[in-house]
């Protein structure tokens, strides 16, 4: 696991479309996880990077959702569209069909390991939180033990549905998008031996290449 302190998005847009440029350029199938929250500009950033490409054998879904309506206003999904997420060519996989939340949980722990294990490489893109959560993981949430690739459970705010430790233990690289002096304590954490249920971003420790740019601890970039 690498720490890259960085306060510029635009170091983790060129390393993002670095490796999927790469991996595309090599003929691979990839499959790239993306989430919500401040990692989306730098996701939308990372698609523009990618115009032009043939992106035929890219598939795109998310790390975790926000449970509700087609199209709501908190949706993940929804907010990367705002943002002008778009890779023409590539298949997108959102996580709401306009199905129950059992339904929808299945649906996507099915996708995620069909199109996982069918990948040639699996590209984990990631957020952290000060509490040490990742995707949708909350600690000491159902979601740490669940031993399917997605689970979905009423947490504080909204009715998450989220990729689990089995599905991001299954990567072949993860990237962490941790800015903000709040992460520190869940950074320092991070090159600790900390329980999952306390801090569910330590599963990461589990995939092979793993990089953490944030504007706290670390190799200046």
């Amino acid at each position: 696991m690498k720490f890259v302190k960085t306060t510029s998005s635009e170091v983790v847009v060129g390393y993002l479309s670095g490796v999927l440029r790469r991996k595309l350029a090599a003929g691979d199938s990839v499959l790239w996880l993306v989430p919500g929250g401040s990692a989306i500009a730098v996701a939308a950033q990372v698609a523009k990077e990618l115009q032009g490409l043939n992106l035929q054998k890219l598939t795109v879904t998310l790390t975790d959702e926000r449970y509700g309506e087609l199209g709501h206003h908190d949706s993940n999904w929804q907010q990367l569209h705002a943002a002008d997420f778009h890779l023409p060519g590539a298949t997108m996989v959102p996580v709401l069909h306009g199905h129950d939340p059992q339904d929808t949980t299945k649906e996507f722990a099915n996708h995620l390991q069909e199109y996982c294990q069918a990948a040639d490489y699996c590209l984990g893109f990631l957020g952290m939180g000060a509490d040490g959560h990742t995707a949708g993981i909350l600690p000491h949430s159902p979601a740490v033990t669940e031993q399917s690739w997605a689970a979905s459970y009423e947490g504080p705010d909204f009715l998450r549905v989220t990729a689990t430790p089995v599905a991001l233990s299954a990567l072949d690289e993860a990237v962490v998008y941790a800015m903000g002096e709040s992460k520190l304590d869940a950074l320092t954490k991070l090159q600790q031996t900390i329980p999952l249920e306390e801090e569910p971003a330590q599963i990461l420790k589990k995939v092979p290449t793993v990089t953490v740019f944030n504007d706290q601890i670390g190799d200046p970039a």
